[in-house]
């Protein structure tokens, strides 16, 4: 992964004033004091506590760290050709505020639960972000899955190393004996891949489906079921940045680890915890 790009300057034509920088890339005090509320609101709606001390520490370097993150997702993003634009977000607020009968009555909605605008924005922006990178990501696990196994690994050794379905994986991926009426209720692209894959084949290239990559293989069939087995590459849609799968959250944090090692990461706040490159910090998910 790379970290490229550089910041906007301010409406105002002054320098915004800089909380950290990743690879050359300023996030500002605005950004951060936005995802901060929106923290701090998520945590009233919960119920949680928001005075102590302590805790405004730790949430101030949870904080952070997410927005380290969300640099480095962007900046890969953007090599790609994936970040989100302006007028995309711009694109998804109009939509949010039309579904509720206008931007003013939108504002009214995010004001009474204790957010605002801004923060609408940068959730859209980090969340369309990830979701697009571990998408591509997951594009390339996939085609990795079908290189083994045209290298003639066995479909069930692959499948308890690469499978993301947590039911399976352990059995090699085995779905057992889907019936037809099973199969009527599944994901169509899924089911369709079922009824068209001949016995001891499986899919190329891998299925898209609402999970994400499947690669299925159809082992046994008879006139009303079929015996499967998959491999699943999690990019389900729609995606939460809680479900983010294991292998992609530690391709992000080696990238970090590499821009720590690189000393292409700096915290110029002094009361958010320690700098995430020191030690072996935990990166979350975006609150």
């Amino acid at each position: 992964m790379c970290a490229c790009g550089s910041s906007a300057p301010s409406p105002s034509g002054e320098t915004p004033a800089v909380v950290a920088r990743v690879a050359g890339v300023s996030i500002t005090q605005a950004a951060f004091e936005v995802r901060l509320q929106s923290t701090l609101t998520s945590i009233a709606q919960g119920g949680g506590p928001s005075a102590n001390a302590a805790m405004q520490t730790q949430l101030r370097a949870t904080v952070v760290r997410s927005l380290i993150l969300d640099s480095v997702i962007a900046s890969e993003a953007a090599s790609r050709g994936l970040q989100v634009t302006d007028a995309e977000v711009r694109a998804q607020v109009d939509a949010d505020a039309r579904a509720v009968g206008g931007l003013s009555t939108l504002q009214a909605q995010l004001a009474s639960a204790g957010g605002s605008l801004a923060q609408l924005q940068d959730e859209i922006r980090a969340q369309v972000n990830e979701q697009r990178l571990e998408d591509a990501f997951a594009k390339d696990r996939a085609a990795q899955v079908e290189q083994q196994l045209a290298a003639g690994t066995a479909f069930a050794t692959v499948a308890k190393q690469m499978s993301d379905d947590v039911n399976t994986s352990s059995s090699g991926g085995n779905l057992g004996v889907i019936t037809a009426a099973q199969l009527a209720g599944s994901d169509p692209a899924f089911a369709a891949a079922v009824r068209s894959q001949p016995v001891n084949t499986y899919s190329m290239p891998p299925v898209h489906d609402a999970g994400g990559y499947d690669v299925i293989e159809v082992y046994a069939k008879t006139a009303a079921s079929w015996s499967v087995r998959h491999i699943l590459v999690a990019a389900p849609t729609p995606y939460t940045v809680t479900s983010r799968p294991a292998w992609f959250s530690e391709a992000l944090f080696v990238t970090v680890a590499q821009l720590c090692g690189a000393g292409q990461i700096h915290v110029y706040v002094n009361d958010a915890g320690a700098n995430p490159c020191s030690g072996a910090p935990s990166f979350t998910p975006t609150p």
